[in-house]
This record gives C-alpha cells, structure tokens and sequence, in this order.
C-alpha cells in the first residue's frame, strides 16, 4: 500500500528510510510474497492421477495432491506402507464430507482384506499392540532381542523396518516364504547376540509369519511393484506349490523324504516336503487349494516348526521369550492408471509369553487398546496427510487366487 506522509520532516525521515538497503530489501520482498497466489479453500482438493505409460510401468514415484495445503508432494510408494487407520487421520478441520468419504474409502479396504483374512488390522496398528503388550511382561527395546523369519521378498521389509524401530536390529533367520532353514544354530546365534539383565538373564521374541499380496479389488496374489511392467505376485514360493496339492490329490506325487533337500533348490524343496506333509490327500478338495488356504496353511505348518525350534533351543530358567505369528498381507493398489495407497495388514494369529518360565496366550487384539488415528500418524512421521482417492475400491471376483 501507498506511504502517506503530510509532515515534510517525517517525509524527509521516510525517504531515507525507504533508501536503506536492508529496508528496500524487505520491502521488495513483501511485494513478491503479495504476488504469490492463495491455495484453494480447503476440502476441494483432488488426487492427481497417475499417467498411463506406455508400458504400463508403475512410477517408483508419483506426485498427489496432499489434502490439507492442497499442494503437490513427491510421494515414493515405497514410503507409503501403513495401515488403514494411519491414513485416516486428516487433521482436526476436515469438512464433514471429506471425512466420512475417507473413512469409507480405508473401511472398505479393510473390508476386502478381511474377506480373505477374517480379523486381519493394520501393520502399525498391530505393531503398536504388540509392543505395548509385551511392555507389560518387561519385554523393551533396550533389553530384548528380536528375531525374524518372513519370507525373503523385499516387501516382507516394512515389516521388519517396524520391528527395528521397536528393538533395534533383529536376527534375520528368514527363509522363502516363511520357512526358516536357520535351525537351532540360527536361533542361538541370535540368542548369543541378547542384552542382558545385571544378573546375566535375557529376552527373546521370534516373529515368524508367511505372506501374501491381496490388492486393493481383493485379488489374491496380485500386487503392482514399483518400476515393474504388469502385475507381480506374492508369494511366488507359495505359488509355486501350490499345483503339488492338486498332484498330491490324484495320487500322483512323492512327497520328498524329512530331511532331505535339492541342494540346488534347498529351501523351496524343504518347505514343500514341509507342506504337503502337513495333510492328508483324502482331506484336500478335489481341485486342490487356492491361494489363500495355501497361505493359511503355511501359517499353521510355519508356527509349529518355531515353536519345535524354540523348545528345543531356549532354556526358561534362563531366560523369558515369546513367540508371535500371523500373515503379512500386502494390500497394494490394483491399477497403474489411479493412485491407490501401498497399505500393509497383519492377520494375528497366536502370541505366547513365557516369563520366568510361566507361559501366557496372548488375545492380542482383544487385551490390547487400538491406537487412535493421529497417534500412528504421529508415530508414522506425521507426513503430508494426502487426499483420499478418487474412486471407491471395487472386490473383483477373483476368489483366493488360483495362479
């Protein structure tokens, strides 16, 4: 706005002030702010679409709109994977239709995954329960170890980048789909690695879980990886056993003698020998398993190895441990040419806490508060809060996966 002085001393006074460099300058600078356009009322921001490519190759990258500033944002999809809660958080000033459409849009996601995996809740949800629980049998990160057995797929890594977060660096005793070939060396490796109490005494949790893709039309099987042409899959071990139930059913395989190993293949012959020892072909369904109970039973033969391994390894009056299972499920967006969020659930499956040697089971999701949406956001990074995307997820007919 215009300077208006009247008193010829004070003009005198004004115009030499206008003459400093430093005043100048912040002027100038004010004139250039005044010049930069204001962001569109809050609410009406829309998600900027993905462009097809030619080759249809997901971005590693991908620039959205981030709902509350209504600015575009460098979004790697792979820095996105949370669960459904985190990124139903949208600030304290949402309008009453952009929230209730949010809400709809993660419950629905979560709705699709829980038609394959009944109870299944959020990654960061599930982590957060997990340490809050075993805090209270005096299980911290400054005073246990963790170990991990998932699958080698990279995608199993936001998984394992959450547990490092709880416990410092874990043991790796992965192995392809979940099936662990580390053995009791594996195990008291780890265990040799723990932090002790002042009177010498240690912890031990062991993470041992299988994992499968479920995209986000509820397609078992199918995930889009970033930067990869078409669609990918998960697990591809699991995949790739998963004909032998229908051989197994018209009685036309041998199943490999325990113990033994194609030395070129050894941890898939293992974990075939593994698996298809775990039924009886009487009991399988004429057309063999989908993907999905493929999965289930991986989880089921999975649990019972570890907890063979960690009987035969831990000593209790040593130490306390705990042994959690369950299914990693990717639920990644369905199509290259809409942005919808890369999101990680678990399916929970058991919990067991031995502390000075007396054993507790675990209900985790029911002995255990849920997080709030802005706590794993907070928790999360408290990132650009991104806007919902365009379109509902639609459930595809797809079944369990049969590949």
């Amino acid at each position: 706005s215009a300077l208006t002085v009247t008193d010829p001393a004070r003009a005198t006074l004004a115009s030499h002030l206008l003459a400093t460099p430093r005043v100048s300058s912040l002027i100038n600078m004010a004139l250039s702010m005044a010049s930069i356009k204001v962001a569109p009322a809050f609410g009406k921001s829309k998600l900027a679409t993905r462009k097809p490519s030619s080759r249809a190759v997901r971005p590693g990258s991908v620039t959205v709109k981030a709902l509350k500033q209504n600015a575009s944002v460098k979004h790697d999809s792979y820095n996105e994977h949370h669960g459904p809660e985190y990124f139903k958080y949208s600030g304290i000033d949402t309008t009453p239709d952009e929230r209730e459409r949010r809400h709809r849009y993660y419950n629905k996601r979560t709705e699709i995954v829980n038609s394959h995996f009944p109870g299944s809740i959020g990654m960061d949800d599930w982590l957060f329960r997990v340490e809050n629980k075993l805090s209270s049998f005096g299980f911290t990160g400054d005073n246990t170890i963790a170990q991990t057995n998932f699958c080698r797929d990279e995608i199993t890594a936001p998984l394992k980048n959450g547990i490092h977060d709880i416990f410092g660096y874990a043991m790796d005793i992965d192995g392809l789909a979940g099936f662990t070939a580390a053995g009791l060396t594996g195990l008291g490796a780890g265990m040799s690695h723990s932090p002790t109490d002042p009177n010498g005494r240690e912890r031990y949790v062991f993470f041992a879980m299988p994992h499968i893709a479920v995209d986000s039309s509820g397609r078992a099987g199918d995930c889009i990886r970033a930067g990869r042409a078409g669609c990918s899959h998960a697990c591809g071990a699991l995949i790739k056993l998963q004909p032998k139930f229908t051989e197994l059913k018209a009685g036309g395989l041998q199943i490999r003698a325990p113990g033994t190993c194609d030395h070129m293949d050894p941890e898939y012959s293992l974990l075939e020998a593994r698996m298809l020892s775990a039924v009886q072909p009487n009991d399988l369904p004429a057309g063999g398993l989908d993907l999905v109970q493929v999965t289930k039973l991986a989880d089921k033969v999975i649990r019972k190895h570890m907890e063979e391994l960690v009987r035969a390894s831990v000593d209790p009056s040593k130490c306390d441990f705990a042994i959690i299972t369950g299914i990693q499920i990717h639920s990644y967006g369905h199509t290259l040419d809409e942005w919808h969020p890369n999101m990680e659930y678990i399916m929970p499956s058991t919990m067991t806490v031995v502390v000075n040697g007396q054993r507790s089971d675990v209900n985790l999701v029911q002995e255990t508060p849920a997080p709030t949406a802005r706590q794993l956001w907070k928790l999360g990074g408290a990132g650009d809060i991104l806007a919902t995307p365009n379109s509902m997820p639609q459930m595809s007919s797809g079944g369990g996966g049969h590949h």
